[in-house]
């Protein structure tokens, strides 16, 4: 048998096995946990997990032992994939690449710290990808990443370099991407844009991303429910000044 077909069949094995064996360790989350940024002080879980990593002994386990032998032979960046595809944690990820225990400096120039960089990565452009595509709305996304206590103009300007606010403007682009596509479809153009009980800090942070990304006028009026309103009234809207005053300057 052809080598390249050896490893078709031993990953083949491999998938099959980690199916079976993590079939009781599945957890439905609605949260996302279970990431820590790597290299991140923080090390806050930042990202959904559908599958949690196995546990016990896999010497106890002859069906573990014998993965673990095959899985010896299979390279670390096609077991990467394979991870990804059954979405196992970044933690369970991090021990089997060495990673475990290592910070800073040390954690950055281990061999497979660029690897499981890519890893973690990954993971949250899938799950926020997922999330906009299934109408996760983005004031959802603000009260998980730990934004909630935020409630003035001016905690928010305070906390644009954080970690979670960062997260929260990649997904916000991501949701207003999906929109916008939508947009040009003629049969489920989106028909809501922001959650009902979003606060106002919350509007004024998405009119700031409306900016910065330099959303057409006629989708931010479209967002904000303004599409008819006169020129006095979106004079006054604040939401809509913020959007204004967030644009690139010319």
């Amino acid at each position: 048998m052809p080598s390249h077909n050896v490893v078709l069949l031993l990953v083949a094995m491999l998938l099959a096995s980690a199916n079976a064996l993590l079939a009781t360790e599945k957890t439905e989350c609605s949260s996302l946990r279970q990431l820590r940024i790597p290299g991140s002080n923080q090390g806050r879980h930042l990202r959904s997990t559908m599958i949690s990593e196995p546990n016990g002994d896999e010497r106890s386990n002859p069906v573990s032992a014998l993965m673990s032998k095959i899985s010896a032979k299979i390279p670390m960046g096609m077991k990467l994939t394979f991870w990804q595809m059954l979405g196992i944690s970044d933690d369970y990820v991090k021990a089997k690449v060495g990673l475990t225990g290592l910070e800073g400096a040390e954690l950055k120039a281990h061999k497979n710290y660029r690897r499981f960089e890519k890893y973690v990565e990954t993971a949250i452009k899938n799950d926020f990808w997922t999330k906009a595509e299934g109408g996760y709305p983005t004031y959802s996304m603000w009260k998980l990443v730990g934004l909630d206590h935020i409630k003035t103009l001016g905690q928010l300007a305070a906390i644009q370099s954080s970690e979670q606010f960062k997260l929260y403007k990649r997904y916000a682009i991501e949701f207003d991407e999906h929109i916008l596509r939508r947009f040009q479809s003629t049969y489920s153009r989106p028909t809501w844009f922001l959650a009902k009980d979003a606060p106002p800090v919350e509007i004024y942070a998405r009119a700031q991303i409306w900016g910065e990304r330099n959303r057409e006028v006629e989708h931010v009026l479209e967002f904000l429910g303004l599409e008819r309103a006169s020129k006095e009234v979106l004079r006054q809207n604040p939401y809509f000044q913020h959007y204004l005053k967030n644009l690139p300057k010319a």
